[in-house]
């Protein structure tokens, strides 16, 4: 009985040590996504917000990694890096890399975001 126990108990803490685990990445995830976000931004800059543009990292590539600590519900203690090279211009088309790391804890998440706009 106590071998049945202490294996039930073993299989509640590995468990737990997942779920927290997900968590974590899943936090990170969304850090790198959030940052990843903020760069499309300051690349892209919406209409009504046009001082985006002066803040761009891309495509000098300025202030790169840029840095952001997040301290919302949901991504408190959690940062990200992001960075943006051009990879190639094409009849005048500009093709970004965005490259966003979140970090919460001891877990890591990287996305990349491939981009370019035409107005046109």
């Amino acid at each position: 009985m106590a071998a049945i126990a202490v294996g039930i108990n073993l299989l509640v803490s590995q468990n737990a040590e997942t779920f927290q685990e997900e968590t974590q990445l899943t936090r990170a995830f969304y850090a790198a996504e959030s940052a990843a976000g903020f760069a499309m931004n300051a690349l892209f800059p919406p209409d009504e917000f046009p001082n985006y543009n002066t803040t761009a990292i891309c495509p000098e590539n300025a202030g790169s990694p840029r840095e952001y600590e997040f301290e919302s519900d949901g991504l408190s203690s959690c940062s990200a890096a992001v960075s943006c090279v051009t990879d190639a211009t094409v009849d005048g088309l500009d093709y970004f890399t965005i490259t966003s790391t979140g970090t919460c804890g001891d877990v890591t998440r990287t996305i990349r975001v491939r981009t370019s706009f035409d107005a046109d």
